[in-house]
């Protein structure tokens, strides 16, 4: 089909046959990828953004001779045979420099006894036991174009926005990354070069202003990248990357949550003509957060089926869809709308047209919010609505279940059964729930 597309019990899954002319390099006869949908037309989107990722990766494999050399591949195979033979493979300088007498014996007579059995392999097993393969070199130029293909599971369900958001931050943590040890083969990182990168960030932290857990971020990605290429070469490589990053992430300081108060919101958000100057869609998006506590994201996803406003308890519901996947699977819930929340929710009933993802809306309003000094003090933001959200539920003792149900969060507890029901939660809101605008 031209779109990729199978069902399968109800559910899609993209499925593509392996070109004739790549089958030398890709081995699989074809790409079966579930898209976590029953809904045909999302699955099309998804269908598409996998597809760009699998013809990449069939790009790259086609001119990048990292990813397919005969080197690579020599390699990987020297590596199996040490192992069966009871050796870890070590290249021939290694061997030289640092392998004792007792272990170069071993793998000699190892090396006779396979050669007796098997003359015709004399040559694998002399590659395996005595190092003469050489490790694939992938520089840190080329580590996206392997990192990318193999992190195809993680973008399913993500909008292009989305996947730009994924993409971006990794790549410029690499181009940090290079622009401080250089341009070197995965394989010849070492310690020095773990370091070197910490000193950097430790250097932007207290010259710049930087904040440690922007450092450990991009720590974090660059050790990602690099081990998932290592695993392309050798799990021992990978493994060793690992052990590079140990104790490498910075120190952080725990900031206290920047709320506003609930008598700030009512009586400046909504009982005031402080947003008159915010469009439509923007004061309806802060209405509707500052009833639910819903994140930004959340509520530019909302599709029009998602705002029930029809029903005797009118709800949204937080889920996947086509514009986009959830932060996490407990992010997936239904908020009853009380409020001001139901407030914005009428005066959207189709979603928000204008604002389809959370940058830009979040950059208009926090802009505003500074220009007009709608704050109590430094450091809100409108994210700040989610914090005072979850103070008001506190405030009236909402058990850490209800709250972590209507915050999207991991419960602490064992889930059992189906959850809150939309009563439940609507009990708790209804003690809470702001006076909406006019009145």
């Amino acid at each position: 089909m031209s779109d990729y597309l199978i069902q399968k019990n109800g559910w899609y899954y993209y499925f593509r046959r392996v070109p004739k002319d790549l089958a030398e390099y890709d081995k699989r006869t074809h790409v079966k990828t579930s898209l976590k949908t029953q809904d045909r037309a999302t699955a099309k989107k998804r269908a598409l953004i996998q597809n760009e990722v699998v013809e990449e990766y069939w790009r790259e494999l086609l001119t990048s001779p990292a990813a397919r050399a005969e080197g690579g591949n020599r390699y990987k195979k020297a590596v199996r045979n040490a192992r069966l033979h009871g050796f870890a493979y070590k290249n021939i300088n290694d061997l030289s420099e640092s392998a004792s007498s007792a272990e170069l014996v071993d793998r000699l007579l190892a090396l006779r006894q396979a050669e007796e059995k098997q003359p015709e392999r004399r040559e694998d097993y002399e590659t395996a036991l005595i190092g003469t393969a050489e490790v694939p070199s992938i520089k840190l130029s080329q580590a996206m174009d392997v990192y990318l293909p193999r992190c195809a599971d993680r973008l399913i369900g993500k909008s292009e926005h989305q996947v730009r958001k994924w993409r971006n931050p990794r790549l410029l943590a690499l181009e940090s990354f290079m622009s401080v040890i250089g341009d070197k083969p995965v394989t010849e990182i070492t310690r020095q070069d773990i370091l070197s990168y910490q000193d950097w960030w430790l250097r932007r932290i207290t010259r710049d202003g930087n904040k440690p857990a922007t450092a450990n971020k991009n720590i974090g990605y660059v050790k990602d990248i690099l081990e998932t290429v290592a695993l392309t070469i050798d799990t021992t490589l990978a493994a060793n990357i690992v052990n590079l990053f140990t104790k490498s992430k910075l120190r952080e300081i725990e900031e206290s949550r920047k709320s506003y108060e609930a008598a700030y919101v009512q009586s400046v958000f909504l009982a005031s003509d402080a947003l008159d100057g915010l469009n439509e869609e923007a004061r309806a998006l802060i209405y509707i957060m500052a009833d639910t506590g819903a994140r930004v994201s959340e509520v530019t996803g909302l599709m029009p089926e998602d705002i029930r406003l029809d029903t005797e308890i009118p709800f949204i519901h937080i889920r996947n869809n086509e514009r986009g996947s959830l932060k996490t699977a407990q992010s997936d819930r239904q908020i009853p709308l009380v409020g001001s929340a139901l407030y914005g929710a009428k005066m959207c009933p189709e979603g928000l047209k204008r604002y389809t993802n959370a940058d830009s809306v979040s950059t208009l309003i926090n802009r505003y919010l500074r220009s007009h000094e709608l704050k109590q003090e430094e450091g809100q933001s409108l994210y700040s609505l989610r914090h005072t959200f979850k103070d008001r539920l506190r405030d009236i003792q909402t058990t850490e279940e209800i709250i972590d149900n209507l915050m999207g969060h991991k419960s602490r507890g064992p889930k059992y059964g189906r959850g809150h029901i939309l009563e439940t939660k609507l009990e708790w809101l209804n003690k809470i729930a702001f006076k909406p605008p006019g009145r």
